[in-house]
């Protein structure tokens, strides 16, 4: 798999940075302008401190949108895996229903951030004590197959979206990564 080619493609699924806000498309910086050297570890605490994971040897670059968020990438495996928070679209609504609302935009910006994109699971997980949406399928994206994950949760009126992308030949890897996130 290409590393320009991942990147080239994440650009375009960043979209599902704009769940939670108006339609701002997230886009990678150049990687020469914000990418760090791979270290040892990267710490991601999200969700108020309910979701915390540790990436090894990835370089991470800031993202261009309306909420921030980061792409770490890791050059070993050319995995990446994407990670945005932002206000939760809760005006006016109960939790559960804006969960709904969040749920199905997300499956709709997946699908239009990529016409190959083909669903193969969806399921509603708890992770310490999170509500967490977890959308798993495949992507054909100018021949490069994909294992894709999307993982969402709502907490104190935030929204957070992780996006892991993997190689179809890196079926174990792609494992290991949702399993490292998740804390299983």
């Amino acid at each position: 798999m290409s590393k320009h080619l991942l990147l080239g493609w994440t650009r375009s699924l960043c979209v599902l940075a704009a769940l939670s806000g108006a339609a701002t498309m997230a886009v990678a910086a150049p990687p020469e302008k914000t990418a760090t050297a791979a270290s040892d570890t990267q710490s991601v605490s999200l969700a108020g401190g309910k979701l915390s994971f540790v990436l090894k040897g990835v370089e991470a670059r800031t993202l261009n949108s309306e909420n921030g968020g980061t792409m770490y990438f890791d050059p070993k495996s050319e995995r990446a895996i994407i990670v945005t928070e932002g206000p939760a679209p809760t005006a006016g609504t109960t939790p559960d229903a804006a969960f709904r609302l969040a749920v199905d935009t997300l499956k709709e910006k997946q699908q239009a951030a990529s016409p190959n994109f083909r669903m193969t699971s969806e399921k509603t997980i708890q992770v310490n004590g999170l509500k967490m949406y977890r959308l798993d399928g495949t992507d054909d994206f100018n021949g490069l197959k994909l294992l894709m994950a999307s993982l969402m949760t709502m907490n104190d009126q935030k929204i957070t979206i992780i996006e892991v992308m993997s190689s179809v030949n890196d079926p174990a890897g792609h494992t290991a990564a949702l399993k490292n996130i998740l804390g299983k």
